[in-house]
């Protein structure tokens, strides 16, 4: 497929191809480009800037120009308007940063949770090394009483929790 020639004699300078199928002339991208940077192959429908590094075929100019890409032989595709998709976009990223912000909220509150989960598997692993090591070892006694008070600093812990929940400081 090549390039509409009636979509780029609207937006560029086509003289400097002096009727060559292809060539370079200024970019329309830029505003001050002093040098023709914008290359332009008419047969192969390709274009490419050198200086912007914009680049690609019919429906890439077009969508860079603001116009809808018409090709001969080829339908135009039924698109979805451009604010509407923009709306949408809006939407998505709106609905993202909402869900990023409840994250960072609750965040802490995963990591209270998280502490006294672990705290009570400490509790449960050291009961059950006591009743492996026996009631005459000399580490059973120590190791239960710091199960049993790691135990009340996780039941307060929890108990905390609790309380800022129904104050509804978390949900």
């Amino acid at each position: 497929m090549s390039l509409d020639r009636s979509l780029l004699e609207r937006h560029l300078d086509l003289a400097p191809l002096r009727g060559r199928r292809r060539g370079v002339t200024h970019c329309i991208f830029q505003p001050r480009d002093r040098k023709p940077s914008l290359s332009v192959d008419l047969d192969r429908g390709l274009f490419h800037c050198f200086s912007c590094g914009e680049r690609g075929g019919l429906r890439r100019f077009a969508e860079l120009v603001g116009e809808r890409p018409v090709a001969p032989g080829i339908p135009a595709r039924a698109t979805q308007p451009a604010d509407d998709r923009e709306r949408a976009w809006r939407e998505v990223l709106r609905l993202a940063q909402a869900q990023d912000a409840r994250r960072a909220e609750i965040s802490p509150w995963w990591l209270a949770n998280d502490l006294v989960r672990i705290r009570w598997n400490a509790v449960r692993h050291a009961r059950r090394w006591a009743q492996v090591l026996g009631p005459d070892h000399p580490r059973t006694w120590p190791l239960l009483a710091l199960a049993a008070r790691v135990e009340t600093e996780a039941a307060g812990d929890v108990a905390q929790l609790d309380a800022l929940l129904e104050e509804g400081r978390i949900a």
